[in-house]
């Protein structure tokens, strides 16, 4: 066989070779698709499973969740000021707004309320003790209890003896009591002063206004002498005296309600 036959038998049995490769390549790549195939369908079915799982898991959980939270809600609360436990409605509401049961949020409240009224007490007190007498002689006595009050002390009066007019009794003894004044309201006011030892009161009992007419009289009467030694005295100068009398009696007044 010379050179040219066995160079064309290689050529041949390359030929061959290349198709059975070319045959196995393509035997190789089907194979391997398929395989390709099977471990999408598998990944895909895993992804799935997995897919599933969390959703199942996720929702277990959230069920265990719910059964813990019930379980909770059917055990007593307590409260966070008093520490008791919490069981009826009301409570529990009051638990859900305020964190407290309702003895605590009314107990506070009530200690903000009291608070706010006895500031509005308190300037209330200071105004009553501000009073001039005659508006505290009229809060003291002016309605029924008033002048119950009032018919006591003056019987008190009568009985150790003293014989004085009501409206010096009324006078004396709110005179007494604005001296004695402690912030307190009108009904304990009244028992303060209806109790009062009337040996106290008679200090403040104002004299009888006669004494002021006798004084005015007197005065009176100087102008009338004064006004017969001076006819001729202006009508101008008389007006000025007059006046001068009159200042002289308010200067005098005070004299005449002694403090005994």
């Amino acid at each position: 066989m010379d050179s040219d036959e066995v160079q064309q038998l290689s050529l041949e049995e390359m030929g061959e070779k290349a198709q059975k490769f070319k045959a196995e390549t393509n035997e190789q790549a089907e194979t391997n698709m398929e395989l390709l195939k099977e471990t999408k369908k598998v990944t895909t079915k895993a992804k799935q499973a997995e897919t599933q799982f969390l959703k199942s898991l996720k929702s277990f959980q959230a069920e265990q969740e719910k059964i813990i939270k019930d379980a909770q809600l059917l055990l007593p609360v307590q409260c966070v000021k008093c520490s008791t436990y919490i069981h009826s409605k009301k409570d529990r509401g009051s638990a859900a707004q305020t964190g407290s049961c309702f003895t605590c949020y009314t107990k506070e409240k009530e200690a903000e309320t009291f608070s706010a009224e006895s500031k509005i007490k308190k300037a209330q007190y200071d105004l009553i003790s501000t009073m001039d007498l005659s508006d505290y002689e009229e809060w003291l006595f002016d309605d029924e209890m008033g002048k119950r009050c009032l018919a006591r002390i003056i019987a008190k009066t009568k009985a150790q003896g003293y014989d004085y007019k009501p409206w010096q009794i009324s006078i004396a003894a709110a005179a007494w009591s604005k001296d004695n004044y402690n912030q307190t309201s009108l009904e304990d006011t009244r028992y303060i002063v209806e109790r009062v030892r009337i040996k106290e009161l008679i200090n403040y009992i104002p004299v009888s206004p006669d004494n002021i007419s006798s004084v005015i009289d007197s005065i009176k009467r100087a102008e009338e002498i004064r006004n017969k030694n001076n006819p001729v005295v202006e009508k101008d100068n008389k007006h000025w005296m007059i006046i001068g009398g009159i200042a002289g009696v308010s200067v005098l007044i005070p004299y005449l309600f002694k403090e005994r």
